[in-house]
């Protein structure tokens, strides 16, 4: 009965804010209308940001003009809030398989079942916590606060002001700093939040004695499913990535290139971002560490004892063997052996794989590939491509 519950109950499908979202009917049980969500995230974000700027704009302000060539508002609102949204159907589920794989595949024993089975529970039950949705927006609000107030006003741009003489500002500059940003800070804080339960979760299950078998196939003793939770984030990393994106080429589009500073600061960023999707990967290094030291063990003085029996059987100096040989059973019995004993010595101690590694860069570094071709010139690219060619 237990099996059952934790193989069709939903886990990292919550998480703040989705509470809110389901009493205002965006969403249903078993259906996330992550589709329709995501319209109207950008919507809400974005589009009474252009409305409010023309309606300024129509007030002697060049308001309008001054957002729509605001490309890192349109990077936050129009494709990175989206973005999170519709990462909950690609992540929660595979992150549900993921968790679910420690009781399939038999890597939690009967004993330890109790554990494994709390760990899953607690993880439920935070994620689907009012304390954490209200937690999670107020910080949102405190960000914004905290980050609106520590700006000198010269340094917001012109259609968050409204060009008089006394500063203040517009209305779309307060649906920015009430709206727009606390709800992109709130989806943030929300992937967060279910990011430090996955590893906390993980850290929880690293510690239980999970039955691993150190010559299997996958290369990390049955544990490789975790590298695909890096394919489950690339999405959620594409988020802040388009962020970053977004603010290198406003920063092109005015001053024609980057800097040093912000391309090394955009760099670091990157590579935080993505290397804190693996640390969670790493609780199982020892683990893996102790299949590895066993395995060695076991699976070498088995190697031996059938090497040694081969060597007796089939070599030396009285030994004569025809094609024939070939053909016994004895042959291909050690080499299917040694092929498993070679599984157990190249054992992974982190459960990650390449493709996943591949998965998580291509994700970080796709948002940056318009500023590249804002930041060279056109003529250097037709040059460029005309040398691939002669």
């Amino acid at each position: 009965m237990i099996e059952t519950q934790h193989a069709s109950d939903a886990i990292f499908e919550n998480g703040p804010p989705v509470r809110i979202q389901r009493r205002l009917g965006l969403m249903m049980d078993g259906q996330l209308n992550v589709g329709r969500r995501a319209l109207i995230v950008a919507a809400v974000g974005w589009a009474p940001l252009v409305v409010l700027a023309g309606i300024q704009s129509a007030m002697r302000s060049d308001g309008v003009l001054s957002l729509l060539w605001e490309l890192g508002a349109h990077a936050r609102y129009l494709i990175a809030a989206p973005l999170l949204i519709l990462a909950e159907a690609q992540c929660a589920p595979r992150l549900n398989a993921i968790v679910r794989h420690f009781a399939d595949a038999g890597l939690v024993t009967d004993k330890d079942r109790g554990r494994y089975d709390a760990a899953v529970a607690s993880t439920r039950a935070l994620l689907s916590s009012n304390t954490a949705e209200i937690v999670v927006i107020a910080l949102a609000y405190l960000c914004v606060s905290a980050a609106a107030f520590s700006l000198s006003f010269d340094q917001f741009p012109a259609w968050h002001k409204t060009g008089a003489l006394a500063p203040a500002f517009s209305p779309a500059g307060w649906w920015h700093v009430l709206v727009s940003l606390p709800l992109l800070l709130t989806l943030l804080f929300g992937w967060a939040w279910r990011f430090a339960l996955w590893a906390h979760l993980l850290w929880r299950i690293a510690r239980i004695d999970l039955r691993l078998l150190a010559s299997h196939p996958d290369g990390a003793a049955g544990l490789a499913v975790l590298g695909y939770s890096l394919r489950a984030f690339s999405l959620v990393a594409m988020a802040p990535a388009t962020i970053v994106a977004g603010r290198s080429a406003q920063i092109v589009l005015v001053h024609g290139a980057l800097s040093k500073d912000t391309t090394i600061f955009s760099a670091g960023l990157l590579l935080a971002v993505g290397a804190l999707f693996a640390v969670p990967l790493f609780f199982f290094t020892p683990v893996l560490m102790r299949a590895l030291q066993r395995g060695s063990f076991e699976y070498g003085a088995l190697a031996n004892q059938v090497g040694f029996a081969f060597e007796e059987q089939w070599v030396g100096r009285n030994r004569l063997a025809d094609n024939s040989a070939l053909e016994r059973p004895d042959f291909s019995a050690t080499t299917d052996l040694y092929a498993i004993v070679a599984n157990v010595y190249s054992l992974r101690l982190v459960p990650v794989d390449l493709k996943s590694i591949a998965s998580l860069g291509v994700a970080l570094l796709l948002p940056f590939v318009p500023v590249v071709f804002m930041a060279l010139p056109a003529e250097q690219i037709l040059a460029d491509l005309k040398n691939l060619l002669f």
